[in-house]
């Protein structure tokens, strides 16, 4: 696809050009661990992007990812607290909500995982470049669904995302440089990949609401082996 392997890229320049900046003479120590941390954080997000299109390779490989029941809140907590340092660079505060007394899911840890990290991700950058708030907020969340799923999904004041924009854009990708118009450059692969893996599990990305935010969900199956007290 091309908006991935140009999305892809996009950290790497960015690394490029802290690099370029450390070299300068009489740079300041403040500014070098500055633009250290920021390297540090890009290189990261440009590792997350790979791993999720690793996976996405594995699970067209095989027919069916091992499954296992998690609890979704904690999967949630564990990667908001991932993120925390990123979402700091773009003034976001990463937050949690969960319905009370969720079952757990059955579904393949790393390739959620890795879904709603970089979707997260996206969805961070996506927010900052669409206007100039001193701060932003980003909310993962999951609930249950009237068909007794559990949609889970990262919800945000990102504009311009649809079922109708993505399903456009699912027809879109490997024919046009940018598949999602409204997601700024850099952040538009990160849907599609979590959108695609999302797929490979079970469901793909939908638009949903929670906590008063809109943002994009997928459903899991609800485990029926497992049932938290």
């Amino acid at each position: 696809m091309l908006t991935l392997s140009e999305d892809l890229t996009l950290p790497l320049l960015q690394v490029k050009s802290s690099l370029e900046l450390l070299e300068e003479e009489n740079f300041a120590k403040a500014s070098a661990r500055r633009h250290a941390e920021e390297t540090r954080l890009n290189i990261g997000a440009g590792f997350q992007q790979i791993e999720a299109y690793k996976l996405l390779l594995a699970s067209h490989e095989l027919d069916n990812l091992p499954a296992e029941p998690l609890a979704v809140g904690s999967l949630l907590e564990d990667i908001a607290h991932k993120l925390t340092p990123y979402a700091k660079r773009y003034s976001t505060e990463l937050q949690v909500s969960t319905q009370h007394r969720l079952a757990p899911v059955l579904v393949n840890q790393a390739s959620i995982t890795s879904a709603l990290e970089v979707l997260s991700s996206s969805l961070i950058r996506a927010q900052a470049a669409q206007s100039e708030q001193k701060s932003y907020r980003l909310v993962l969340g999951a609930h249950r669904a009237p068909d007794n799923s559990i949609a889970t999904g990262v919800f945000s004041d990102v504009h311009g995302l649809s079922d109708r924009t993505l399903r456009a854009a699912r027809g879109l990708v490997g024919k046009a440089r940018q598949p999602l118009p409204a997601i700024p450059a850099g952040a538009a692969a990160g849907v599609l990949l979590a959108d695609m893996l999302c797929a490979s599990l079970w469901q793909p990305l939908r638009a949903a609401a929670h906590d008063n935010l809109a943002g994009l969900a997928t459903s899991l199956p609800a485990s029926k082996q497992l049932k938290f007290v």
